[in-house]
């Protein structure tokens, strides 16, 4: 199955649950959704969602007690989502995105090293 890692931004919320901890009940994913007013049915929905993007699967071995688990890792999720927005806003241009964000970002010392860091390995 062809993943489509579209995922919305109340879907980012149950995958970084199961990135964290997979293996996971739909009545365990909802008890693990911090600051939400999602009622299960609405979670429910959105885990079904998320399987058939094929973002997530199921193990099934348990009648009326699917454990969901993640199919991708969380860094392919977030170099997908920052590749479409690159695409997006930035027309494939890392030097404009960079020189974007480095206008309003301040930077600790640390970060700014870690920065040139990755730069010198490209």
């Amino acid at each position: 199955m062809k993943k489509n890692t579209n995922i919305s931004e109340a879907e980012w919320k149950i995958m970084k649950v199961l990135w964290e901890e997979p293996m996971l009940t739909l009545k365990q994913i909802t008890e693990r959704i911090e600051d939400s007013d999602w009622s299960y049915t609405t979670i429910r929905t959105m885990v079904g969602r998320l399987a058939e993007k094929g973002v997530i699967s199921a193990d099934k071995s348990t009648p009326n007690n699917f454990k969901y688990y993640p199919m991708l890792q969380e860094d392919e999720c977030k170099r997908n989502v920052v590749k479409k927005f690159m695409s997006r806003v930035f027309d494939d241009s890392i030097l404009g995105f960079v020189a974007s964000f480095s206008k309003g970002a301040e930077l600790s010392d640390e970060e700014k090293k870690e920065l040139i860091k990755i730069i010198d390995k490209m």
